[in-house]
């Protein structure tokens, strides 16, 4: 794994857990949520941009 997936995979960690976090106690259509929603897609789509381009290591 190379280092960009390695901060990326912490940065999707680092959202996902503030999205999960917030849910308890913010309204799911709210400016917070849909913005960390939509880094956390940002971040996934990039992060499998870049794994596809990647060739599978054994």
């Amino acid at each position: 794994m190379t280092k960009d997936e390695q901060l990326l995979l912490q940065e999707i960690e680092k959202y996902r857990t503030l999205l999960n976090k917030k849910a308890k106690n913010t309204p799911l259509i709210s400016d917070e949520m849909i913005y960390f929603s939509h880094k956390l897609d940002e971040l996934l789509n990039k992060y499998q941009s870049l794994t596809s381009k990647t060739p599978i290591r054994h």
